[in-house]
């Protein structure tokens, strides 16, 4: 059914990186569904993986540019803070709506705060409440918490850590990322790859290494399977790459390219939290190489396992009996529906 407003609220909806534009596509479409208004703006944090998903989403109305050679979470923060201002001020919305928790995404929330107009956060809730794992992301999602007006959590755990910190206007929604994959009908197969993704910044240097160098034991130990790296554009992910002799090193991958091989590895190994969401979605085990979680549903269900840089000793637990047959604690894919009908809702 479509919406009855009288007058229909005025939404702003940010964005930065490439998970970002896939977990927020289905609100967009669902957005236009109810024929309720909005505008976008994309900040350009990843300009180059965005490429590759922008046929998700409308053409952003404002793209802020704000990347610059070696930049510091500190100075994205501070250029997207005054490169934001002027267009949140032009747009004058009822409702800004960002996803996640990266930098670029606290900054938007604090901006439209300080100016006085209301936020809604998309995957609200997800906790470690360790300030340095993930750094900055935990602490990035707390500060949007505290400034936010609209929750939407997509999970029971990620609602119980918000009411546990007495947030209101929770909404349970499960997780946009369910939406998008269900999109692609991609049969589920147990073959004879291993995906790995590594790239977060706490596992830079030595921990890195590490890793690199097990997974390329592993490799040679396990010839019959297919080590495959899509790895990350970041200098310090790339920066040891040459440890990797028997993996196959791939340049990022077009999403859909890359969930058609995620339906049919055996396993994965990865540090990313959204590719956690990805596994569920297409019943594959994964190893998290992380000592901290936001996600502990994966661990739950029994298709996750959190290792550190211990992939070697953790190896048999995914390789031994990769098949998972769960429920997909994240939801079943009416995520965006339901973020939308909560609009309609508030206003």
């Amino acid at each position: 059914m479509k919406n009855d407003f009288t007058t229909k609220p005025r939404i702003l909806v940010c964005y930065g990186t490439r998970p970002e534009v896939i977990k927020l596509s289905s609100t967009f479409r669902e957005l236009s569904r109810e024929n309720i208004p909005f505008k976008s703006v994309f900040t350009g944090q990843h300009d180059e993986l965005y490429q590759d998903v922008a046929n998700l989403i409308p053409k952003p109305d404002y793209n802020l540019s704000i990347m610059k050679k070696d930049q510091s979470p500190t100075d994205i923060l501070a250029r997207t803070v005054n490169l934001f201002t002027s267009v949140l001020r032009r747009e004058n919305p009822d409702l800004v709506i960002v996803q996640g928790d990266t930098s670029t995404v606290a900054a938007i929330a604090l901006v439209a705060f300080y100016e006085g107009k209301k936020v809604g956060h998309i995957e609200a809730g997800l906790r470690t409440y360790n300030p340095q794992s993930p750094f900055p992301e935990e602490i990035n999602r707390q500060i949007i918490t505290r400034v936010a007006n609209i929750h939407w959590a997509p999970t029971d755990k990620a609602v119980e850590n918000l009411k546990a910190e007495g947030v209101k206007n929770v909404f349970l929604t499960g997780n946009t990322i369910v939406d998008a994959c269900m999109k692609f009908n991609f049969p589920i197969k147990y073959g004879n790859k291993v995906l790995i993704t590594l790239h977060r910044r706490e596992s830079f240097g030595k921990k890195m290494v590490s890793m690199y160098k097990q997974i390329e034991r592993l490799a040679i130990k396990h010839s019959e399977l297919e080590f495959i790296f899509p790895m990350h554009p970041n200098p310090k992910v790339q920066h040891h790459s040459d440890l990797l002799k028997n993996v196959v090193v791939t340049s990022p991958m077009k999403y859909q390219d890359f969930l058609k091989l995620l339906s049919e590895v055996k396993f994965v190994i990865t540090d990313s939290g959204g590719i956690q969401e990805e596994c569920a979605t297409f019943h594959k085990k994964v190893l998290v190489c992380r000592d901290t979680t936001e996600r502990p549903e994966g661990e739950d269900a029994g298709f996750a396992k959190l290792v550190g840089t211990e992939i070697e000793r953790n190896f048999g637990w995914v390789n031994d009996n990769p098949e998972w047959a769960g429920e997909n604690p994240f939801g079943e894919g009416r995520a965006a529906e339901r973020i939308v009908d909560s609009i309609i809702q508030y206003f």
